[in-house]
This record gives C-alpha cells, structure tokens and sequence, in this order.
C-alpha cells in the first residue's frame, strides 16, 4: 500500500519533502484505522484482514464525482495508451479514475 501511495504522489508531482510530510500523514492514518478496526484481532481470528479505503473528496476532484462510486471496472491497455493516460494524469494532476471518469463525462454530454 505504502508503495502504491509512493507511486501515485509521484505521478501526481508530489516529492522531496512534500512527499515526506505527505506519507508521515498517511502512515499516521493507516496505524489509526489499524487500532480503530481491531487489525491485529482481526488477523488472530480469521488469518487475515482486508483494508479498503475510500479517499476523502476534496477540491482537487470534479464536483460530479462527490456522488457515490459504487462500481469498479478493470481495464486492459497497449502500452500507448497507457503512457497517454498516464501522461494526460501528470498534466492534469488527476490520479487515473479521476481520468477515466473525465473522459466518458465529457464523451457522454457530447453524445447525449
């Protein structure tokens, strides 16, 4: 998790002591959560826990994503693509969700 937090602060522009202060917030969270949901319990009892988290809306999202987002999709791309949304992501300082929801958005009012 801590590596996939690294990996989009990165992309998103975010380093040096920035990302530190960042990722000491972060790990201060995640202890938080761990003590709160009995992690340690948890694991005793079943073998393992599962984490998931939900990020806070804040004013670096589009206002139309403030709704619930209660479906997952997974999508396979060249590698072209790829580096063209990762690309558009660093550009536009948005994390790649944010990205693919920008896209059918604005593709959708353009169609409806």
């Amino acid at each position: 998790m801590k590596r996939k937090f690294v990996y989009k602060a990165n992309r998103k522009g975010i380093e040096g002591k920035e990302l530190n202060k960042h990722l000491k917030n972060y790990e201060h969270h995640i202890q938080e959560v761990w003590i709160e949901n009995e992690g340690d319990k948890a694991i005793e009892e079943q073998g393992f826990v599962t984490i998931s988290f939900h990020r806070k809306r804040g004013k670096h999202f589009l206002k139309e994503e403030k709704g619930n987002l209660n479906h997952s999709i997974h999508v396979r791309l060249d590698k072209n693509t790829y580096e063209s949304l990762l690309n558009f992501c660093s550009e536009n300082k948005m994390d790649i969700s944010q990205a693919i929801r920008f896209f059918i958005k604005n593709n959708t009012d353009k169609t409806s």
